[in-house]
């Protein structure tokens, strides 16, 4: 297996990509023998994982190091590349459509590969070509600024993730000071974001309506794959997170303010959930790694574990530092079939969550490896890919004494309600999408105050004092995928009523929750969400009496 720091970066050629598929097209288009239709399309997929990997290495590089000018360089290239490497495929998916043998290839395949043809027509087009360039263009600017944030506090000068710990400390002055350090820093970049988002918005909905759509948001749900469910089945699922889980989360909040004593609980107390703080881990973050295989060694029985393997090769970088960009990730080699996992370690217990989650989304990739011959069905839609590493998060809690030693209790319950506040702030932030692009019209203080009717709807115990940004219904700024995942944060939801199905049979039986966990992985993206589901035994996230059963399973765990 190569280490990663032999792979090398090379820009791809785009007059090149352009004359290869330019040729595959016309033998497709030509193929009368399934051999030589065969012998097209999967020239054509080498080439795809050959571009999908150079920009996978290239975030990577980018994201280790945002002031290496050299990627933030190339990112640019590629901002401009995508689109059309987009129209080129979406070209060739339309050929294999109506090609002489698609019906052979149907039947030898499945039908998977030939909805996201279909699909990918109706996204792209030469006419939206230059609307996507300025859409990537306008999330990368986001996401650097983002990286940049430099925020002094306390003597240091610390980037947003590196800040987190102060706001979950057990000193209510110090909460105060550090919320309010995030508050000032977004109120003097508001402008700057609200003009991003304005232009996005515009981008997005010009874009739309080009390819015949009303709005973005069909448009969005296209780009998400929604094959076997629709907008008001997602209206359904948020309206039943309201009913059922909301009144869970205000019960949450104020066991928390008594466990606080504290006689109302602020904006900036919402992260520390202990009089004596939050559970964090007795391992030191240099350990990480190591303790790390060791979960997944005993999780499935293997030695060395594949996070052993991927530690061992480099293709983990867990701590956060200077000039490394926010947030977690797991980004896929396509050529080396290797999962590449980023997350920004601060001492905290959200990190122990996030390397298990992001070692999920790496276990799924390997799995699914070889599920198929096409690189656009190996892996499933996001929503399912996102149980992949949401049920690994709460099937881990039997093994976090190795990370929290006699506190494991503590996390596991600290996780389980995290989880459970999640639920409608993840709603909230879909049904803010959709609201802004119904009415994409809106202006920015419009859609401020959009967000603070939403929270008021699903977070109705939120307090603030000082702090304008916040108070004015400015969070939904901090929340990336907002800019550059539009209509994404839904999928965390669902994924998340699946993965407690899982969790609540692993209670009882963790070897038969671990079957279909690696049913569902081993499947990759051959079949559309809710036809995986069934697969792997599980029930469909819209179904109202599994929400109904997983509050009451989550509350008897709590001792709610």
């Amino acid at each position: 297996m190569i280490d990663f720091k032999n792979i090398e970066y090379v820009r791809p050629s785009l007059e090149d990509f352009k004359e290869k598929v330019q040729n595959i097209r016309f033998r497709l288009m030509t193929s009368q023998e399934v051999e030589a239709a065969e012998s097209a399309i999967f020239e054509y997929e080498k080439l795809m994982s050959k571009f999908d990997t150079a920009y996978a290495l290239c975030n990577i590089l980018h994201d280790l190091d945002t002031s290496n000018e050299f990627y933030t360089d190339e990112l640019e290239f590629y901002d401009e590349a995508i689109p059309t490497v987009s129209e080129l495929s979406s070209g060739v998916l339309s050929i294999l459509l109506n090609c002489p043998c698609a019906e052979q290839l149907r039947l030898k395949y499945g039908p998977m590969i030939f909805r996201k043809a279909q699909n990918q027509k109706e996204t792209i087009n030469k006419e939206v070509i230059g609307l996507l360039t300025e859409e990537s263009a306008l999330e990368n600017e986001y996401g650097q600024l983002q990286s940049e944030a430099e925020i002094v506090f306390a003597g240091k000068t610390l980037n947003l993730s590196l800040l987190t710990p102060h706001m979950e400390s057990t000193n209510r002055i110090e909460r105060k000071a550090a919320a309010k350090a995030i508050d000032d820093y977004y109120m003097m970049r508001k402008p700057k974001f609200d003009q991003i988002y304005d232009d996005l918005v515009r981008v997005r909905t010009e874009a739309a309506r080009k390819l015949g759509f009303e709005s973005f948001t069909q448009l969005g749900y296209k780009r998400m794959e929604r094959y076997d469910y629709n907008r008001e089945d997602v209206d359904r699922f948020r309206n039943a997170i309201l009913k059922y889980i909301v009144p869970i989360t205000v019960k949450l909040r104020e066991l928390q303010q008594e466990r606080l004593g504290l006689d109302s609980l602020m904006f900036y107390d919402l992260p520390c959930m202990f009089k004596d703080g939050n559970p964090t881990p007795v391992v030191s973050m240099k350990d990480y790694e190591k303790v790390t295989g060791e979960f997944f060694r005993k999780m499935f029985e293997a030695d060395p574990s594949f996070f052993d393997v991927l530690s061992d090769h480099g293709f983990t970088d867990l701590l956060s530092r200077k000039n490394k960009s926010t947030g977690g990730y797991c980004m896929y080699l396509e050529d080396y079939a290797i999962p590449f996992i980023f997350m920004n370690g601060n001492g905290t217990a959200d990190d122990v969550a996030t390397v298990i989650h992001e070692g999920g989304h790496a276990y799924a990739a390997i799995k699914s490896s070889e599920s198929s011959p096409f690189v656009e069905c190996l892996s499933p839609t996001l929503e399912t890919c996102e149980i992949h590493s949401t049920a690994m998060e709460y099937m881990s809690y039997p093994f976090m004494n190795m990370f929290y030693g006699d506190a494991a209790e503590a996390y596991c319950q600290h996780h389980m309600v995290d989880g459970l506040l999640f639920l409608p702030y993840g709603c909230m932030v879909d049904e803010f999408q959709h609201i802004i692009y119904d009415d994409p019209d809106m202006t920015p203080d419009a859609r401020h105050k959009v967000w603070k009717s939403l929270e008021e709807k699903y977070q109705p115990f939120i307090r603030y004092d000082d702090q304008p940004f916040h108070a004015a219904g400015g969070a939904w700024m901090k929340k990336d995928h907002i800019f550059t995942s539009p209509f994404y944060y839904i999928d965390y939801c669902l994924s998340q009523i699946c993965a407690l199905q899982l969790w609540n049979e692993s209670r009882v039986d963790m070897k038969s929750a671990l079957v279909k966990y690696n049913t569902l992985c081993e499947a990759g993206g051959n079949d559309t969400f809710l036809n995986l589901l069934k697969k792997a035994g599980l029930k469909s996230p819209f179904d109202v009496d599994v929400i109904k059963t997983i509050a009451y399973s989550c509350c008897d765990f709590l001792d709610l």
